[in-house]
C-alpha cells in the first residue's frame, strides 16, 4: 500500500480531526475541521472557526499537526499548508508517515533523570491546566533571555532588527574590535565572567524512572492516592542542550515496594503517572530522547559482544604460579598421550599375533591336515598355516 493509499484511508473525505497549530512561547493552539476533499497528500480543511485568535498564524509554509481518533486509538500526520483559501478553508499537504497515538507510549526505557514532582492540594483539572500553561509561558520567555544573555555582544549587534535600539556599549563594538585588536580581553573580562547556564537543577538528585511518551514510573517515598493530580517538571539531557519539560499527571497506581522499603529502610511506592498536560513537542522530545537512548545502548551490546573475548593476553602477564601449573599440566598431557599410544601399538600387535582364525582359515587347514594323513605323515608335526 503507497503512502496515498494510507493518507486516504486514514483521512477520508467528511473525517472529523484534530488540527494543533504552534504559536508563539511554545504553546500549541487546538481546534476541530472536517475534511473536505482528498488528492493524493493534497487535503481541503474547514477550520471549525471563520477566525483564528490574534496570536494565532495559519499562513503557507505553517507545519502543524493533524490528529484523528481517540486518546485510545488515535493517529497523527504532519502538514504544512500550501494555500490558504476562502475564509476558513485551507489547502495542505500531508508528509511524512502516519503515526499511532498508541506507539509512542510502548517506547520506555529505564533512565536516571532529575525529575521535581510537587504536593498539590489544588485538585481542579481546569486550574492546574492554567497554572502549567502560564508556567510554560514564563520557562519559555525565561528560556529566551537566557540564551540571548549567551549570545556574544556581535552576534546581537547582526541579529538586531532596525527599529530595535541597543546598548550604545555595543553599538560601536565591530570597530572597537577592528581598531584595538583587544577581542580575546574582551571575552575573558565580560563572557566568562557571566555564566548564563540554569543551576537550578544541580542540586536535584536524579530518579530511578521508567519513562515513556505517555507517562513514568518511579519510587517515591510518598504515597499518593490513585486519580490524584501532580504537576511534574522532568530534565531531559538532550543535545546539544537540556530541555524541562513541564506536565501534569494524574496517578495510575501506587503500590508499596517490600524490597526497596528493605533496602532504604523506609517505606517506599511503585507510582505510576500517565500525563494528563503535556506539550505535544515535549512528548515527542521523550520519545526522541529514548530512542537516542536505546541506540546507544544497542551500539555498546554489539562492542561488547564482538569484543567479549577480550584481547589476546600476553604471556608475560602470567605469574609464576600460573606458569608453573600450565607446565604441569602439559607434561600430564603428554604423559597420558604417550601412554596411550603405547598401550594401543602393544594391543594390536598381539592381536595380528594371536587372534582367532576366520572360518576360510579353519577349512584350509582342516584341509591340509586331511592331506597329510592320506599321504602317510603327522599332521602334528608339520607347522600350520
Amino acid at each position: 500500500m503507497s503512502d496515498y493509499d494510507k493518507y486516504l484511508q486514514h483521512f477520508p473525505v467528511g473525517l472529523k480531526v484534530t488540527v494543533g497549530i504552534p504559536v508563539p512561547g511554545g504553546d500549541t493552539y487546538h481546534d476541530w475541521a472536517i475534511i473536505h476533499q482528498i488528492d493524493e497528500d493534497l487535503v481541503s480543511l474547514q477550520l471549525s472557526r471563520d477566525t483564528l485568535p490574534e496570536n494565532v498564524r495559519l499562513t503557507v509554509g505553517t507545519i502543524f499537526d493533524v490528529r484523528a481518533g481517540d486518546e485510545t486509538s488515535g493517529y497523527s500526520c504532519r502538514a504544512i499548508v500550501v494555500t490558504e483559501g476562502y475564509r476558513r478553508e485551507i489547502l495542505l499537504r500531508l508528509i511524512g508517515e502516519i503515526v499511532s497515538s498508541e506507539l509512542r507510549e510502548f517506547y520506555r526505557i529505564d533512565a536516571f533523570l532529575p525529575i521535581r514532582y510537587f504536593l498539590s492540594e489544588e485538585q481542579s483539572e481546569v486550574k492546574l491546566k492554567k497554572n502549567w500553561q502560564q508556567k510554560r509561558e514564563e520557562r519559555a520567555v525565561a528560556e529566551q533571555e537566557r540564551k540571548e544573555r549567551a549570545q556574544k555582544p556581535w552576534e546581537r549587534l547582526s541579529q538586531a532588527s532596525a527599529h530595535e535600539e541597543l546598548p550604545a556599549e555595543e553599538q560601536n563594538i565591530e570597530g572597537f574590535f577592528a581598531d584595538s585588536g583587544k577581542e580575546d580581553d574582551f571575552q575573558e573580562q565580560n563572557l566568562t565572567g557571566n555564566d548564563t547556564a540554569d543551576h537550578s537543577w544541580d542540586d536535584v538528585i536524579p530518579l530511578a524512572a521508567n519513562i515513556s511518551g505517555g507517562g513514568l514510573r518511579m519510587l517515591l517515598h510518598h504515597r499518593f492516592q490513585p486519580g490524584s493530580l501532580v504537576p511534574l517538571e522532568i530534565y531531559l539531557p538532550e543535545e546539544p542542550d537540556h530541555r524541562i519539560i513541564d506536565a501534569v499527571g494524574v496517578v495510575a497506581f501506587a503500590n508499596e515496594n517490600y524490597a526497596a522499603g528493605k533496602q532504604f529502610q523506609r517505606i517506599t511506592y511503585n507510582t505510576g503517572l500517565k500525563f494528563k498536560c503535556i506539550d505535544e513537542r515535549d512528548r515527542d522530545a521523550i520519545v526522541s530522547y529514548i530512542s537516542t537512548v536505546q541506540l546507544k545502548r544497542i551500539r555498546q551490546m554489539r562492542e561488547q559482544y564482538l569484543f567479549r573475548s577480550g584481547p589476546a593476553t600476553d604471556s608475560t602477564s602470567f605469574t609464576a604460579e600460573q606458569r608453573r601449573m600450565f607446565t604441569i599440566k602439559a607434561v600430564a598431557s603428554g604423559i597420558i598421550v604417550l601412554a596411550f599410544m603405547i598401550g594401543l601399538t602393544l594391543y594390536f600387535k598381539d592381536y595380528s599375533e594371536n587372534r582367532p582364525k576366520n572360518q576360510i582359515e579353519q577349512i584350509f587347514d582342516k584341509g591340509f591336515e586331511d592331506y597329510l594323513k592320506k599321504i602317510g605323515r603327522d599332521p602334528a608335526g608339520t607347522p600350520s598355516r
